[in-house]
């Protein structure tokens, strides 16, 4: 919908039209050099409220700074609030990144049937409560965590965390958290791991979440597992303990791996 680096180009060449130098117009915009430098480099964009300043500062249209009518004509029906009907949800993700998340929600609730796809390209633009009102509707329509994983990075750890112990409660399972894991907290992750231990006394249950499980847990796993059966109990967690613990092992014991 819009080209960062011609935008940038655009703001340059206004910018020089009126004789000011970059740091007097993060002066007049209230913001740092370094952001007008990144717009002129097309590294980032202006937001919304930024491109109206720039239009009245440069005495140019939005259209015209963004070098694209149709997205010109979006910002401007937003800065009037003005009633858009006709934006499909591309445009929509398109333009995200330089909305506020209020336009960004305000236009997303009003397309019908919208899905967790029609909003993940727009997730980092969205609020965290806007986020989590998606996540646990697809939730509570029994809806598969493999619906929502492309918005997990956005849901909040306290939503993700009460989804998988449910997980585990129901299949005694850690396997079925693997596609979560990285999202769960580090708490619950722990929690979680020691249960699955008591329950099968075979640090194999673990595997499929190790590299999340904390070191302070797992190093005192794997010292209880090294004084109770010795070095063959914890092979598949060699990788993930402290290098320390399993040398002092192997001087004490004389073992090799």
């Amino acid at each position: 919908m819009f080209n960062m680096s011609q935008v940038g180009i655009n703001i340059c060449k206004f910018r020089k039209s009126i004789g000011i130098t970059q740091m007097e117009l993060a002066d007049k915009l209230g913001i740092s050099f370094q952001a007008i430098s990144n717009w002129e480099r097309g590294i980032s964009m202006p937001d919304i409220s930024k491109l109206n300043e720039l239009s009245t500062l440069f005495n140019v249209s939005i259209d015209e700074i963004l070098d694209n009518k149709r997205t010109g004509k979006i910002v401007r029906q937003l800065l009037d609030n003005q009633p858009i009907s006709d934006i499909s949800i591309e445009e929509i993700n398109e333009i995200s990144p330089i909305l506020h998340e209020n336009h960004v929600e305000s236009l997303l609730t009003k397309k019908d049937g919208l899905s967790i796809k029609d909003i993940s390209a727009a997730a980092p633009f969205l609020s965290q409560e806007f986020i989590d009102g998606i996540a646990l509707g697809a939730l509570n329509k029994n809806q598969s965590l493999d619906s929502i994983s492309t918005i997990l990075p956005f849901v909040s750890a306290s939503i993700i965390d009460e989804k998988a112990l449910e997980i585990f409660n129901q299949t005694n399972d850690l396997s079925k958290l693997t596609c979560i894991a990285p999202f769960m907290s580090k708490d619950l992750i722990d929690s979680l791991s020691c249960a699955a231990y008591k329950q099968t006394k075979n640090v194999a249950s673990l595997t499929s979440i190790v590299p999340f499980i904390s070191s302070n847990f797992l190093d005192r796993l794997a010292k209880e597992i090294l004084d109770k059966i010795g070095i063959s109990g914890i092979r598949p967690l060699i990788p993930f303990v402290d290098s320390k613990i399993l040398e002092e092992y192997i001087e004490e014991k004389d073992v090799q791996l």
